[in-house]
C-alpha cells in the first residue's frame, strides 16, 4: 500500500523535531512560575495558613525531579511527562553520596575552564602559572586594580618602640579610608590595624601621653569622616573595636608589677568610651576592672564623663523598668566608689545629673530614681549619704519630689544590701503602685516578717529626707495588724500623745522579746518599754486606765456582783505589776500621785482576789521608804498602809522585819539633825 506524501512529510518532520533521548529538560524558572500561579489560585490546599512549601519540601521535590530526569539509554524516543511511557526503570539506578562543597566548586571551575579554553589561546603561556584552580593568578590584572567583591591581600601592619604617634594615627585613618572605598562596608583593614595596635600595647611600646594622643587622634578622625551614607552606628562600632583593642593590650601590658599605674592612658581610654553613642556599659566595665582600687581617684574625670553619658541614656528610657535594669548593670563597674575617700566622684555625678532637670527630651524622674537606686545598692554607702543625695536631687528643681513608693523602694534596696532581708520580694510587692499608704503597708509587712526593728532606721531616714510626718504611718500599720493587748495599746498611747518614735521603740522591744522567747511583761523588755513611754515630763498617767482596765471610782454594792468577779490572768497581773514598778521609779511624777496610782493597782488586784506579785510589793516598799533614804522622816500613814498589805499577803514576820528596818533608818536620820541627840 502506498504511503501518501502527507504522511511521509509528517514522519520526517517528527523525526527531526522530537529528541532522540527519553528525558526532557525543564527550566527551574518555568517550574517556579507555574507553582506560583498554582499557589495563587489554589486555596483549598492551604497548609498551616500557607501553601508555599518549606525547605524540606523543596529538597524532596528537587530529589524527585532529579530522579525523574534519569535515563539509562533507552532506544525509544521520549514521550510527554504526563504519559506512563516516560517513566524510568529505577531498579537500574545506583545511589551515590552527595557531592561535598569543595568538590562541587572544583567541578564548576573545571567546567568553566572548558568553556574558557578557546579564549586562553589568545594569551601567551607563563612558566609561573599554576594549574591549581584555588591559586590566584597575579599576572591577569595590574597590581593597582582591586576588584569589588574580591578579597585583596591585606598589607602587614606592625609597630615598634620607635614608631611616632602621628604615624600610627595615619595608618589607622588610611586603613579606614581603604575600607570605606569598598561598597561592601568591610572593616577588615581597620580590624587588622587594631590587632597590631593591641599587640604593640601588650609589648609595652606605647604608654602614657602617647596612648592618649593616638586614641584622641583616631577618634577625632573617625568623627570627621562620619557622614550620612554609612550611618553613625558604623563609626560607633569602629570606635568600640578600637577601644576594646586598647583595653586588651593595656591589660596584658600591665601585668608587669615593676611599672607604675598608667593613669594618663586609662583616663584617655575612659574618655574614649564616653564618646561612643551606644550602650557601652560592658566596655566600661572591662576598663574599670583593670583600674586598681587605690588609683580610682586618678581617673575620676573619665568616670564622670561616662556617668554623664549614662544619665542621658537613663533619661531617654521610655519605661521605668528599663532604667532600673540599666542601673543594675552600671552598678558592677562602680563597686569601689562607695568608700569615704572616693565619694567626691559620686557627689560630682549627682551635680551632673541635676543639669538634666532642664533638658528637653530627657525624663529626669527616671534618671533620678535609677541613680538613687544605684547608690542604695552600692557597697559602702550609708544611710546618711543616701538621704543627702535624695535631698540634693529634690530641692531647687521644678520636678516633683520623690514619691512615697520610690522612697520605700530605695530604703529597702539599701537595707537588703546591708542586712539581707527575709522575704525581700514580699516586702516589695505592692510598693510599685502609686498609693498613699506605702508607709502603712511597709510597717505592717515588716511586723509580719518579724523585721520591724528596721523601722527605727527607716524613721531616721525619713527624718533626714524631710518626711517627719510619715513616721506616724509605720506604727499605725503595726497597731492595726497586731491585735495583742500589750503592744497595741502601748503603741496607741504613744501615738495619742504624738510620739511615733516611742511607739516604734515599744514595738521593737516587743518583737525582741518574742525573738528571745521571753514574756514581755515579766522581762526587762516590758519595763524598758514603759520607761520609754512614761518617763517624760507632763505625761498623763490617766491613760494607763485603758491599758490596765482600771476604774478606781467603780463600787460594788451587792455581794452577787463581787462573786461574779474572776481572778485576773497571770499576764494581766504581770502587766499591773510592771506599770506599778515603773510608776514608783519615775522621776517625772510626784510621790503623792505615784502612791495613789499604785494603790489603785493594788485595789484592782484585791477586788479580783489576786495575790499581788513580789515585785509589786517591793516597789511599794521602795516608794514609801524613798523619803527616808533621802534623810526625811517619811509619811507615816503610807508606811502603815504598806505594812498592812505586807502582813496580809506575806505574813506577820515579814511585816515586822520591814517595820524594824524602817524604824532603824528613821532613828538614824533623826540623830543627824543638828541639836538632836540619840
Amino acid at each position: 500500500m502506498a504511503v501518501s506524501p502527507t504522511s511521509q512529510c509528517y514522519r520526517a518532520a517528527r523525526r527531526h523535531l522530537r529528541p532522540h533521548c527519553d528525558s526532557i529538560w525543564v527550566p527551574e524558572s518555568l517550574l517556579v512560575s507555574a507553582f506560583e500561579r498554582y499557589a495563587a489560585t489554589f486555596r483549598t490546599g492551604a497548609r498551616h495558613g500557607s501553601s508555599v512549601p518549606g525547605p524540606m519540601e523543596h529538597r524532596k521535590r528537587m530529589a524527585k525531579r532529579q530522579m525523574g530526569e534519569l535515563h539509562f539509554g533507552q532506544s525509544h524516543s521520549a514521550a510527554p511527562i504526563w504519559e506512563l511511557a516516560s517513566w524510568v526503570d529505577l531498579t537500574q539506578w545506583k545511589w551515590s553520596p552527595p557531592t561535598s562543597s569543595p568538590a562541587k566548586l572544583r567541578q564548576n571551575m573545571r567546567s568553566a575552564g572548558v568553556v574558557l579554553s578557546p579564549f586562553r589561546l589568545l594569551f601567551p603561556a607563563r612558566a609561573e602559572a599554576t594549574d591549581d584552580p584555588f591559586e590566584l593568578d597575579k599576572i591577569l590584572l595590574p597590581e593597582n586594580v582591586i576588584l569589588s567583591g574580591v578579597a585583596a591581600r591585606l598589607p602587614s601592619v606592625s609597630f615598634n618602640a620607635d614608631t611616632p604617634p602621628l604615624y600610627v594615627i595615619d595608618v589607622a585613618l588610611e586603613s579606614l579610608a581603604r575600607d570605606r572605598s569598598s561598597d561592601a562596608g568591610s572593616t577588615s583593614l581597620f580590624s587588622r590595624f587594631c590587632d597590631a595596635w593591641k599587640q604593640a600595647l601588650a609589648e609595652g611600646f606605647f604608654r602614657g601621653e602617647a596612648v592618649d594622643t593616638i586614641l584622641t587622634g583616631v577618634l577625632n578622625g573617625l568623627d570627621a569622616k562620619s557622614d550620612g551614607i554609612h550611618g553613625p552606628r558604623l563609626f560607633d562600632r569602629l570606635k568600640l573595636i578600637l577601644i576594646e583593642a586598647t583595653i586588651g593590650g593595656m591589660s596584658r601590658g600591665s601585668i608587669d608589677q615593676s611599672q607604675s599605674f598608667d593613669y594618663i592612658a586609662w583616663n584617655g581610654i575612659l574618655h574614649g568610651v564616653s564618646t561612643i553613642q551606644m550602650n557601652t556599659i560592658r566596655t566600661f566595665t572591662k576598663a574599670m576592672a583593670c583600674v586598681p582600687g587605690p588609683h580610682l581617684s586618678s581617673v575620676s574625670s573619665g568616670i564622670l564623663e561616662n556617668l554623664d553619658n549614662f544619665f542621658g541614656a537613663l533619661g531617654r528610657a521610655t519605661e521605668r523598668p528599663t532604667a532600673v535594669r540599666q542601673a543594675s548593670k552600671m552598678l558592677v563597674p562602680l563597686m569601689g566608689l562607695g568608700q569615704t575617700e572616693l565619694r567626691f566622684i559620686l557627689d560630682g555625678a549627682t551635680q551632673r545629673l541635676l543639669k538634666y532637670a532642664h533638658v528637653d527630651g530627657v525624663e529626669f524622674m527616671h534618671a533620678r530614681f535609677g541613680w538613687l537606686l544605684l547608690l542604695a545598692r552600692l557597697p559602702g554607702v550609708d544611710r546618711e549619704y543616701l538621704a543627702r543625695a535624695c535631698t540634693a536631687l529634690e530641692t531647687g528643681i521644678v520636678h516633683p519630689p520623690l514619691p512615697d513608693h520610690e522612697i520605700c523602694q530605695l530604703f529597702l534596696a539599701w537595707l537588703h544590701k546591708q542586712f539581707r532581708l527575709r522575704r525581700y520580694s514580699h516586702l516589695l510587692n505592692g510598693l510599685n503602685r502609686k498609693t498613699r499608704h506605702c508607709y502603712f503597708l511597709l510597717g505592717a509587712r515588716l511586723w509580719k516578717t518579724r523585721q520591724f526593728y528596721h523601722a527605727r532606721s527607716f524613721s531616721k531616714f525619713l527624718d533626714a529626707t524631710g518626711r517627719e510626718t510619715a513616721v506616724t504611718s509605720l506604727p499605725k500599720g503595726v497597731s492595726n495588724a497586731r491585735r495583742g493587748e500589750g503592744p497595741r495599746l502601748l503603741a496607741s498611747i504613744a501615738l495619742g500623745i504624738r510620739r511615733p518614735r516611742a511607739a516604734i521603740d515599744v514595738l521593737c522591744l516587743f518583737e525582741e522579746s518574742r525573738r528571745c522567747k521571753k514574756p514581755f511583761w515579766t522581762s526587762h523588755f516590758g519595763y524598758k518599754a514603759l520607761e520609754i513611754l512614761t518617763w517624760v515630763p507632763d505625761f498623763d498617767y490617766r491613760k494607763y486606765r485603758s491599758l490596765l482596765k482600771l476604774n478606781p471610782d467603780q463600787k460594788f454594792g451587792l455581794r452577787r456582783q463581787l462573786c461574779r468577779l474572776r481572778r485576773k490572768t497571770p499576764i494581766a497581773v504581770a502587766r499591773i505589776a510592771a506599770v506599778s514598778i515603773v510608776i514608783a521609779l519615775s522621776p517625772h511624777i510626784s510621790r503623792r500621785t505615784a502612791f495613789r496610782l499604785m494603790t489603785n493597782c493594788y485595789v484592782a488586784l484585791a477586788r479580783h482576789k489576786t495575790h499581788p506579785p513580789r515585785p509589786f510589793l517591793r516597789a511599794l516598799v521602795h516608794h514609801v521608804t524613798r523619803p527616808i533614804v533621802d534623810g526625811q522622816p517619811g509619811v507615816t500613814s503610807q508606811m502603815h498602809y504598806v505594812l498592812c498589805i505586807i502582813r496580809q499577803w506575806l505574813g506577820r514576820a515579814e511585816a515586822e522585819r520591814v517595820a524594824t528596818m524602817m524604824e532603824r533608818r528613821r532613828r538614824s536620820n533623826f540623830a543627824r539633825i543638828p541639836g538632836r541627840s540619840t
